[in-house]
């Protein structure tokens, strides 16, 4: 990790030095105070002080923009100092217009890895990644995007998780003169498995089907409505393990597994800019998943007859001030959150609030 760190960071610095004043930056201050950080019933709170940054490079024509960039977070929890850590990322888009102001492609590689400390250096992991998607004007109003990614995800110390990850996904955007925006998306995600095991319900590679609806409407010209919903499928049965001291981890609790579940989500935002410079943002959202085969728990950890079911509420709201006034590129913004997570297994049944002050600057 060190080595790869220090090749990041003679490559930024090398970064800086030539590209002089034609380099993008930006660094972002975000201090969290969380009243559950793992958010389970166990209720941990903690303060985490956060420090982001990244810099880019444009080589810009009239129909072409390649881009070299680096982002970078710190991340440092005051209680649980364990639970610190740093991500990495490095990589190179490139964005190419078929006509002046229109129909871009996009293609890009990126590798990035994550730094935990002590014993949560058992979750580092890498990742190499790599996407291309095509935005087709269909008429003045309507847009189809079709796309692809891969993941090649690498745990370094639970190798049995390690897997290529492959995306293809399809949306149409359209425009209406009601000042509405409708999305339609469909994705479909399938997941390999690096090791390969032949063991009964022992999954060697895994897949889901997704589908996303968003509508916009503008209700004047500073304030704005939104709507969307999520119908997930898992198309696979069964789930990977590892098995410690009688114990069974399932990569489920361990990742958060996407592939585990099926689910509905459904959620509203509302916005409204009180001039040019505050924005006010409120959300609220609804989620049930249902797991393929993860057991619920009874609180002394004993597996129970049936699967995990979650039922989620959350709300947020977030203010934003614009101090380019100030200083160009300056602002400065405050959020609060909350979650209520109703399971049939009692370590997830839980509540979380968040709250964060953030500093941001862009140039």
């Amino acid at each position: 990790m060190l080595k790869r760190f220090s090749i990041i960071l003679i490559l930024s610095i090398l970064f800086f030095t030539s590209a002089k004043a034609q380099f993008n930056f930006y660094t972002y201050y975000q201090g969290i105070y969380d009243d559950n950080i793992f958010n389970t019933s166990d209720k941990v709170s903690d303060f985490i002080n956060s420090l982001s940054f990244g810099t880019a490079y444009n080589f810009e024509s009239e129909f072409n923009n390649v881009q070299i960039y680096y982002e970078g977070s710190l991340n440092y929890f005051q209680t649980t100092t364990a639970k610190s850590f740093d991500t990495h990322r490095i990589g190179l888009v490139e964005t190419h217009l078929f006509s002046i102001d229109d129909n871009p492609l996009n293609a890009g590689i990126n590798y990035s890895f994550r730094n935990n400390e002590d014993e949560y250096e058992v979750y580092d992991f890498d990742q190499i990644s790599a996407y291309i998607n095509y935005r087709q004007s269909i008429s003045e109003s309507d847009f189809i995007l079709p796309g692809y990614i891969f993941n090649q995800n690498s745990y370094n110390n639970f190798t049995l998780y390690s897997h290529n990850e492959h995306r293809v996904f399809l949306t149409w955007i359209s425009n209406f003169e009601t000042q509405t925006s409708l999305t339609l998306n469909a994705e479909y995600l399938y997941k390999n498995y690096l090791e390969k095991y032949d063991y009964e319900d022992y999954l060697n590679e895994s897949s889901l089907l997704k589908f996303r609806v968003n509508v916009g409407q503008s209700l004047g010209d500073l304030t704005g409505l939104s709507a969307y919903a999520i119908y997930q499928k898992n198309l696979s049965d069964g789930s990977r393990y590892l098995i410690s001291d009688s114990l069974i981890y399932y990569e489920e609790e361990i990742f958060n597994d996407i592939y585990s579940y099926d689910g509905i989500e459904a959620g509203l935002g509302f916005k409204h800019y009180f001039n040019e410079d505050i924005e006010l943002n409120l959300e609220a959202k609804y989620l049930i998943r249902n797991y393929s085969s993860l057991p619920a728990a009874d609180k002394n950890g004993t597996e129970l007859d049936y699967l995990r079911e979650d039922k989620q509420f959350g709300f947020g709201a977030g203010i934003i001030f614009d101090l380019s006034g100030v200083i160009n590129g300056l602002s400065l913004s405050g959020a609060w959150n909350y979650i209520k997570n109703n399971s049939n297994d009692f370590y997830y049944k839980y509540s979380n609030q968040v709250f964060s002050v953030s500093l941001g600057y862009d140039l």
